[in-house]
């Protein structure tokens, strides 16, 4: 059977999840397919902060700006979202990042210069502040950093209420349904197919995460994607639960909470091992001596998609027509999501990619990489 689309976006992913989200918006017929179920992989293992400062490198002035105006974004999109029917799981409560150390304290207090001068309320807590907010720190704490407009998001939900959207404006947004091969003349993507169907369409978008990089799997072109796994737990102790992530504990509305997250640069399988849970736990009870007692109620791994200068790949690829990429966010697909689906959208629906030259793949080529992103909390990846 054949069938036809405007767009056809493969992955069902946060990323993959949003540019329906906004291509529906707009108007725009688009299908979305995912081989396995959303938000299967990295945007189902997040730990979902939603923290710009600490993950973002600020100095970056075009990556910056994307994060920042993502940032905005999510307070009115999640309400969005969720009058759409179904609960993101958004919550601005803030987030607080804790001087455990006199190396880390001496860069919260530096990284406060900027960061106070933003505008969002970023403040230093004392001691004694954060032993009444925190009751449980651990006794090395010397004080914290804490921003009071950040928060955190459910990864799953997330997705789930996108896709929920999108559906109601109109995308068709499929699981299980693998994409097999492209259709193509010349240098143009005509269509696409499962092992069921075939559809039409006039551009496709690779939103596949990390399998957006798998050597020939979409065309004979190399596209500087690879993998980076990352595993996470829950743990959950009656009588705790932070009101805001703390370090790398972040509280669910379940009233669980996260241990975030291992960075295991070209590991390419969702197996969960002792030695990452170790790391979770001890990570847990570094911030929280009390978590040694914490229940252990289940562990998650995903793959991110990296790419070779730490931010996002988006555009058209070069020799071809009628495909583009959305890839390449690291650990920070969630904090990035909003800007990315309208910056895709609104190229899609315009034809000029030159808003995203700072992203363009072939920056990889043509000489343009200067900047290694550089962040805070590098070394603790939350994210896609």
């Amino acid at each position: 059977m054949t069938k036809t689309t405007d767009v056809a976006i493969i992955g069902g992913g946060v990323i993959g999840a949003i540019i329906a989200y906004n291509l529906a918006l707009k108007g725009i017929s688009c299908t979305l397919f995912e081989k396995d179920r959303f938000a299967s992989s990295a945007s189902g293992a997040t730990g979902g902060i939603i923290g710009p400062i600490w993950y973002v490198d600020h100095t970056i002035a075009p990556y910056w700006d994307m994060a920042m105006r993502s940032f905005e974004r999510f307070p009115q999109l999640t309400a969005d979202l969720l009058n759409a029917g179904i609960n993101p799981e958004y919550r601005q409560n803030g987030v607080m990042k804790v001087a455990l150390t006199e190396e880390l304290h001496s860069t919260l207090r530096g990284n406060l210069a900027w960061q106070e001068n933003l505008g969002i309320g970023v403040h230093w807590i004392d001691r004694e502040e954060l032993l009444e907010r925190e009751p449980e720190i651990s006794p090395t704490a010397q004080g914290a950093v804490y921003s009071p407009h950040e928060g955190n998001i459910r990864g799953k939900a997330f997705v789930q209420s996108l896709i929920n959207a999108a559906n109601k404006l109109g995308a068709t947004c499929l699981e299980q349904t693998e994409v097999t091969s492209f259709e193509v003349k010349g240098s143009r993507i005509v269509g696409l197919r499962t092992m069921t169907e075939t559809y039409h369409t006039n551009q496709v978008v690779l939103a596949a995460g990390a399998w957006t990089g798998v050597a020939n799997r979409w065309l004979q072109e190399s596209i500087p994607v690879r993998p980076i796994k990352g595993q996470r737990v829950t743990l959950k102790m009656p009588g705790f639960h932070p009101y805001c992530p703390v370090q790398s504990i972040v509280p669910q509305m379940d009233g669980t909470f996260l241990s975030c997250a291992t960075r295991e640069d070209g590991e390419f399988n969702h197996k969960i091992t002792g030695a990452a849970i170790r790391q979770m736990v001890d990570n847990a009870t570094a911030t929280f001596p009390i978590l040694k007692y914490a229940e252990f109620v289940s562990a998650e791994a995903g793959v991110r998609p990296g790419s070779p200068d730490g931010m996002p790949v988006l555009g058209p690829i070069p020799g071809w027509q009628g495909v583009s990429v959305a890839s390449g966010h690291d650990h920070i697909g969630m904090i990035l999501s909003p800007r990315t689906g309208e910056m895709m959208a609104d190229y899609i629906e315009s034809g000029d990619s030159s808003p995203l030259d700072f992203f363009s793949i072939e920056r990889f080529t043509d000489g343009r990489i200067q900047h290694r992103p550089k962040t805070l909390f590098s070394n603790i990846a939350y994210d896609r």
